[in-house]
């Protein structure tokens, strides 16, 4: 009975020496979880002004893939039913004479016509930045190995 408790005694001071030494994993983010993030710095976007420069299309990285907006959108937001500054420049391809992304055919109500007789956007598409977002050329947070299958 005397040497079950020597070992089991040995066992748990063992333990608790192994537990006391270990060392907490470093995080990603390189400071401790509890720490409050930092606010990101601001980021330049491709083309300040849509239409100023040459055409700057940002590559799809997957299939069905939304296309990103390589231009600053603070002037044109909130988007409302009412306003939405996307449709006077991407409802048709070209605009004063210069070549624009075109609002895609899925957007556009198979019912419903605007004043002119042509399709009018659905309704559930008129919130544009629900998925199409504005990009910078910025280094990634992370490394990835993700290589994007766009055929």
């Amino acid at each position: 009975m005397n040497r079950t408790a020597s070992l089991l005694i040995a066992t748990l001071l063992a333990s608790i020496v192994g537990c006391a030494s270990f060392n907490a994993p470093t995080p990603m983010r390189g400071a401790d979880v509890s720490a409050p993030d930092r606010a990101p710095d601001a980021k330049a976007y491709a083309e300040k002004i849509p239409g100023v420069g040459q055409p700057h299309l940002i590559a799809r990285t997957f299939v069905g893939q939304p296309p990103l907006v390589p231009h600053a959108v603070e002037k044109y937001v909130p988007l409302t039913m009412e306003e939405n500054a996307c449709l006077d420049c991407h409802i048709t391809d070209e605009l004063r004479g210069q070549k624009v992304p075109k609002i895609g055919q899925s957007h556009f109500s198979k019912t419903l016509k605007r004043r002119d007789g042509s399709p009018a956007v659905e309704m559930t598409r008129f919130q544009c930045d629900n998925c199409h977002v504005p990009q910078v050329d910025a280094k990634p947070l992370v490394d990835s190995k993700f290589v994007g299958v766009t055929k």
